[in-house]
């Protein structure tokens, strides 16, 4: 992972280059008609019970219940996400996952997950609430949300709107008014 959302995963014989943003988040939640982090839980159980348990029994423990919607719509998204245009993804989904069945899912797991977990890797150089030199903080009033996510980049503002909630093991966390972060 680059610390930019992005990552390169084996898929249909070769690395290829994955991302996910708000845009392709909102497809994946469209399609599979529930938020991210349930399609993210979904993933994550499926992988794991995989690794743990042997072959037919992973599938019939409870917490199994991914869909192949997961899976597919995921990587879908990531490869246009990476670059690859639409009819080329549609392609090597249909190849790789769609044409092979169950056994096309199984493989594919794991690199779904890691499609979205890199989707949530901030950028290395991007220090959380920290504006750069003659930047100015990012603001509801000065962040568009009208960019699509398959754009070729996010401006240093958009970047930084995240960053006002203090992370886990952080030495100082912003104050709060009704539960939402203040500056």
């Amino acid at each position: 992972m680059s610390g930019t959302g992005e990552t390169r995963e084996d898929f249909a014989g070769e690395e290829r280059d994955f991302r996910i943003r708000l845009g392709e988040i909102r497809r994946i939640e469209e399609k599979s008609g529930d938020g991210i982090f349930a399609v993210v839980g979904r993933l994550s159980r499926a992988v794991l019970l995989t690794q743990q348990l042997p072959g037919v029994q992973a599938f019939a423990a409870p917490g199994m219940d991914v869909r192949a919607d997961d899976v597919r719509t995921v990587i879908y998204e990531g490869l246009v996400g990476g670059g690859t245009p639409a009819p080329e993804a549609t392609k090597l989904v249909r190849t790789e996952i769609d044409d092979r069945g169950l056994r096309g899912l199984i493989d594919n797991l794991p690199v779904a997950l890691a499609v979205l977990w890199a989707s949530q890797q901030a950028p290395k150089d991007d220090a959380p609430g920290e504006p750069q030199a003659g930047e100015s903080p990012a603001t509801p009033e000065n962040v568009s949300t009208s960019e699509s996510s398959t754009g070729s980049g996010r401006s240093s503002a958009t970047r930084r709107a995240k960053s006002t909630i203090s992370r886990p093991g952080s030495s100082s966390s912003p104050s709060t008014a009704g539960g939402r972060p203040t500056s």
